[in-house]
């Protein structure tokens, strides 16, 4: 990642990344996020994990398809490393180097909470693979979306969309990540916001923008 370092140091666009359990809305308040701050005139880029470029697309496709029920956890863990690799070279440093604000669905935090917290993989084997995938690349903020598991399932539910491979996962599971994300968000001593996403999606997206505003306040 000698290279990422290199552009790093030289970056000049903003890093946002929303974090939050399944149902947590972090999809929809990214595009909301990013449209709030197209209409201020900023250039955006909207992204998410896994996928982000063609490799990470088709990463995407197979980790979450429930066909493979048998994949182990170690694969998969690896299977989201390689797609961030993908994604941090390819479009998200060139991105912030080009003074771009990118806007991203997920990312470390998310690993940490489901293949750790989630799966019981040990934390220092995550961070590690953390580190070698996205280097020296890290957010300037953080959005933590909380949400409890109740409204998660019932919101999942209501979209009437296909339940992909790690949404259909038991409610157990699927607590140990809310737990995860929660302790993550505590812990986490950069720039954050902790936002109660329960509430409808438009107060959401009020809170996020007014609590970037704040903490940027330049935009």
């Amino acid at each position: 990642m000698d290279d990422a370092k290199s552009l790093l140091q030289k970056r000049k666009g903003l890093f946002f990344v929303l974090e939050g359990t399944d149902g947590a809305g972090t999809t929809t308040q990214c595009h909301l996020l990013c449209d709030a701050l197209t209409d201020r005139g900023h250039q955006v880029i909207c992204t998410r994990e896994p996928g982000g470029t063609p490799i990470g697309e088709r990463i995407r496709g197979l980790v979450l398809d429930n066909r493979y029920k048998e994949m182990s956890h170690c694969t998969e863990l690896l299977l989201y490393s390689a797609a961030r690799a993908q994604h941090v070279k390819q479009k998200i440093i060139p991105a912030l180097e080009t003074g771009n604000i990118v806007i991203c669905d997920r990312f470390t935090a998310s690993s940490i909470a489901y293949q750790s917290h989630g799966r019981g993989i040990d934390l220092e084997i995550v961070e590690g693979a953390n580190r070698i995938s996205a280097g020296e690349c890290r957010p300037d903020h953080t959005i933590y979306l909380n949400v409890s598991l109740e409204e998660s399932l019932r919101r999942r539910v209501e979209r009437r969309e296909s339940i992909d491979r790690i949404e259909s996962e038991g409610s157990d599971f699927q607590n140990r990540v809310i737990n995860g994300f929660n302790q993550i968000s505590l812990r986490d001593s950069g720039q954050k916001s902790i936002i109660d996403a329960s509430q409808n999606k438009v107060a959401v997206a009020k809170c996020i923008i007014d609590d970037v505003l704040k903490c940027w306040p330049d935009l």
